[in-house]
Parts: C-alpha cells; sequence; structure tokens
C-alpha cells in the first residue's frame, strides 16, 4: 500500500478537467459565484494515482477535503485484527472528507484508490474559510452529511438484521438500478467489485459471498457468468433484498 505523494498545484497543468467546472458541479459549492469558485480552484491541487493508494488513514489530522474525478475510491474502517469493513465506494463526483473539516477532528475512516484515480484536493483552511463566508457552503454539508448517516443507519441494520444472501441481493439491486435500464428483467451488468470487495462491504467472508450468488442464482433471481451478471426475476431479488 503506498501513502498519496505531495499533491502538485492545479495550475500547474496535472489536470485533466477544468478545476473551476469542477468545483462548480459539486452540490457542496453551488453557492459560490465565478470569481469566488476560480480562487478556489487556484488553490486546489490535482494528483493522479495508482491503485491501491492511501489517501488518508482512520485517525490522522484532516488535511482537506479530496474530490474524485475519475476512478475509484474505498472508505473504510479497520479494527486491530485487520479486518475491514467498508462503508462506501466514493466515486466520480463524491468527495471524502467532509465531516472531519466541519468538526476539525481526524479522519474517522480510512481512503484507499481501488483503480487508478484523478482527485482534486483541497487544503482545510480553505474549505473552512468558505464556512465563514457562506453559511450556504455549512448547509450544504450539513444536507450531505445527514444523507450519509441515513446511509450509515442502513449499513447497520444490514449487518446486523440481515444474513449474507439478503445483504448480497440489496448490493445487486443496487448495482442493477445503477445499470442502464433499471431493476428489471433482463437487464445485465458487470459486477464493478470483486468478491472479496463486496464481502467487505456487506461484512462477510468472500467464500459467503460465493454462496450467497449462488443461492440467488438457484433461486432464480439472477443469472451470473464470471463478473456479468443478469436480473432474471427483480420481485425474487427484492424480497431476498429485505429478509
Amino acid at each position: 500500500m503506498r501513502s498519496v505523494p505531495a499533491a502538485a498545484p492545479a495550475g500547474a497543468g496535472s489536470c485533466r478537467r477544468d478545476p473551476v467546472q469542477v468545483l462548480g458541479a459539486q452540490p457542496l459549492f453551488t453557492a459560490l459565484g465565478p470569481q469566488e469558485l476560480t480562487d478556489l480552484a487556484r488553490r486546489s491541487a490535482c494528483r493522479t494515482v495508482p491503485p491501491d493508494t492511501s489517501l488518508f488513514r482512520e485517525g490522522e489530522p484532516c488535511r482537506g477535503l479530496y474530490l474524485v474525478l475519475e476512478g475509484a475510491v474505498n472508505v473504510y474502517r479497520s479494527n486491530r485484527d485487520g479486518e475491514v469493513q467498508t462503508l462506501r465506494l466514493a466515486e466520480a463526483g463524491d468527495s471524502l472528507g467532509e465531516v472531519s473539516l466541519f468538526d476539525e477532528g481526524p479522519y474517522l475512516a480510512s481512503a484507499l484508490t481501488v483503480r487508478a484515480s484523478h482527485l482534486l484536493f483541497l487544503p482545510v483552511a480553505e474549505v473552512q474559510a468558505l464556512y465563514a463566508r457562506h453559511p450556504e457552503v455549512a448547509h450544504a454539508v450539513v444536507a450531505d452529511m445527514g444523507r450519509r448517516l441515513r446511509g450509515m443507519i442502513a449499513l447497520v441494520d444490514r449487518l446486523s438484521l440481515q444474513d449474507v444472501a439478503s445483504r448480497v441481493a440489496g448490493v445487486l439491486e443496487g448495482y442493477a438500478e445503477q445499470a442502464e435500464g433499471g431493476l428489471r428483467p433482463g437487464v445485465s451488468f458487470r459486477l464493478p467489485r470483486t468478491q472479496e470487495q463486496i464481502a467487505a462491504e456487506v461484512g462477510a467472508t468472500r467464500e459467503s459471498v460465493a454462496r450467497a450468488l449462488r443461492r440467488l442464482r438457484e433461486a432464480g433471481a439472477i443469472r451470473q457468468r464470471g463478473r456479468r451478471v443478469e436480473i432474471v426475476d427483480p420481485a425474487a431479488l427484492r424480497i431476498w433484498g429485505s429478509r
């Protein structure tokens, strides 16, 4: 596992996308005008990092906010035995580290790139200064934190109240809903994560996930060939996901 190196200035040409447009498209910064976005972009930094790179670790002082431009970042917590629980997979358009910016505490989780990723980094002082000048930005952060909290509660429910097959069915529902055509018969998609990564998300072993997928195939809810999954019976998948 690598750690992310010091970020290069955004103005050094390392950004493949216009930082002003990236910031303007973020729900957190919709209250900012063109000049403020331009000023903020000048103080941001871009970096392309390879897979298996640590952006930050749980308990480290917060350095700033990361915006994912391309790629995917696994946000997780781990215990002393090395067991990992995935909290979410951050992809293009997502942000990382907002809570720590808001309460000035350390990072609450760790972040590791799943594949090569292009990131925009905003130093903590710059974002906190925005709070003081623009209460709308703070309001947007609070709203985002509320959405994340609801997601965490749903995760706790899955881990504490559902068996592994139900958790995996819920994950597949989410992937199908994001696929073109949505959750309906005949929709197919490639699993964006390996069985080991799904296991980390649902709090199980890879072997348990493999057995759960087999049960869903045998129940006629899905067909599967390698990482390609086809939805056969959406109603059956929903029933499994709600058990």
